[in-house]
Parts: structure tokens; C-alpha cells; sequence
């Protein structure tokens, strides 16, 4: 198994952790979920094969963009995590698209400030990037995010969105990106 793999599995692991011992820490004070009731927009854009985890062999730009449904009243025993499908569109030479959907989950830090935790699967255009080999065009997405409310209805947001295939096919090398985008809620 690879290292990347290994880190992958324990940041997804203690990320999850995390809004777990966030639930039941925080569920009674607000601090979960906090716009769980509200559709979101995200829109921004990003670095193309950016990351920790990944070899860094191309350069480019990513446009990404998101919509978060209203959490449904039987996820609430989860934290109440919102419904989400997005995509990652590449801006490269060697570009590889991809669309993916799961679950998200928010904890307000404090004030405005907030993190987030998305996961779920995706589907990409290609299997290799140039020499990598994705392993599958079905891949897991995991996203980490950080975002500050502007106002109600607007927030500011970085993420990274890792995907791989968790060693389930014949290479699993993996792809990253990471960037900002403007959040719109209604």
C-alpha cells in the first residue's frame, strides 16, 4: 500500500472523528450544521493537480462549482449532513473532468468561521493523466473546507477534493486540486 494511500485513509479517518465527536459535542449548541436548511451555491476555481498527497505533474487551473441540498430530517442522527453534487472541470493540456456527489458536513468553529468534511464517489473522463493511472473512471471524493460567512446568505471558501480509488483497483495514483470559491446560499 502506498503512503499516500495510508495518509489518505487516516486524514478521511480522523476527519471523520472529527464530525462525530463535533455531533455530540456541539449538536445541542448550534454549532453543527449550521445552514443545514438552506440550498447552497459554491462557484470558484482552483490549482489542477495540487495537493499533499499526490505527484504534482501537471500545471493548470480548475473551474469548480457545487449545489448542497437541504439536509433531510432522516440524516439528522448523522449531524445532519447536506446532499451534494459538484464538479471539477480542468483547465490543462491533460485535462481529466470530474462530477461527483455524497454527503457534506459543516461545524461552526466560531462567529462566522466554519469547516467542513464532504464524502462520497465520483466519475472522471479519463483514467490516465499523462504516466498516472488513476486505476478506474469510479473514483471516492473526499473534500476538506474552510469558509467564512460574509453575510447570511454569502461565504467565502478554500478546499481541497482528493479522489482515489482506495486501492480497490490495480493503481490508485490519485488526484487533488485545491482552490477558493464564493459560496451562495438562498
Amino acid at each position: 500500500m502506498k503512503i499516500s494511500s495510508v495518509v489518505s485513509a487516516a486524514v478521511a479517518v480522523g476527519l471523520g472523528v472529527f464530525v462525530v465527536s463535533a455531533v455530540q459535542a456541539g449538536e445541542a449548541s448550534g454549532r453543527i450544521a449550521p445552514h443545514a436548511e438552506r440550498w447552497e451555491a459554491r462557484i470558484g476555481g482552483g490549482i489542477y493537480d495540487a495537493g499533499v498527497f499526490v505527484p504534482h505533474d501537471f500545471n493548470g487551473g480548475t473551474l469548480n462549482g457545487e449545489i448542497l441540498a437541504p439536509s433531510p430530517g432522516f440524516l439528522a442522527w448523522l449531524g445532519s449532513p447536506r446532499p451534494y453534487v459538484g464538479a471539477d472541470v480542468a483547465l490543462s493540456s491533460d485535462p481529466v473532468h470530474f462530477l461527483y456527489a455524497g454527503l457534506n458536513w459543516e461545524a461552526r468553529l466560531t462567529g462566522g468561521l466554519y469547516v467542513g468534511f464532504s464524502a462520497g464517489g465520483s466519475v472522471n473522463t479519463g483514467r490516465h493523466i499523462g504516466p498516472r493511472d488513476l486505476g478506474s473512471n469510479v473514483l471516492f471524493h473526499l473534500q476538506a473546507s474552510a469558509g467564512v460567512d460574509v453575510t447570511e446568505s454569502t461565504a467565502f471558501q478554500v478546499y481541497f477534493n482528493h479522489f482515489s480509488n482506495a486501492e480497490l483497483a490495480g493503481a490508485n495514483d490519485g488526484f487533488e486540486n485545491a482552490g477558493a470559491r464564493l459560496v451562495l446560499r438562498f
